[in-house]
């Protein structure tokens, strides 16, 4: 089972559609299919965006089901890695205090690190494929194969 760190903004894009990849986090999460944690700080974040942005009760319901589910720890790491948005860090120095595989996020500054002691960062549909075991994220081999040297 991997450990992840979700980054708040994925909370917000997992509202907008509910079939979507970042929804599916979510139920994987419910499931037991992958171990997510939080700091007390991000916890706060996640609170705050239901309240902010969560007009529908169901929704609002959901997410807080969701963040009950969360493994809250204490951030015991104090790295500076992202070097444009030192705000991100904190989602760096819980994955390492969390032993995490993953921080999910849709946060360039993040996403551009790609990994840091073991850590990889990935988005969303990145992480979707990497769960569903398959290795063509966007699907370049899958549209080449069917269309062959058609453009080359």
């Amino acid at each position: 089972m991997f450990k992840i760190v979700l980054d708040t903004n994925v909370l917000i894009d997992a509202l907008k559609d509910k079939s979507s990849h970042t929804w599916q986090i979510l139920e994987w999460q419910k499931m037991g299919e992958v171990e997510c944690f939080a700091s007390y700080k991000i916890l706060g974040e996640y609170k705050l965006i239901i309240e902010r942005e969560v007009a529908s009760e169901k929704d609002r319901r959901e997410l807080e089901n969701f963040i009950s589910d969360v493994n809250v720890i204490e951030v015991r790491h104090r790295v500076q890695v992202i070097e444009y948005d030192p705000e991100d860090d904190k989602f760096v120095n819980l994955a390492l205090s969390a032993n995490a595989d993953f921080i999910v996020s849709s946060d360039r500054h993040l996403l551009d690190v790609e990994e840091y002691e073991g850590i990889k960062m990935v988005d969303p549909d990145e992480f979707y494929f990497l769960m569903k075991g398959e290795k063509d994220p966007n699907g370049r081999g899958e549209w080449a194969e069917l269309f062959g040297n058609l453009f080359q």
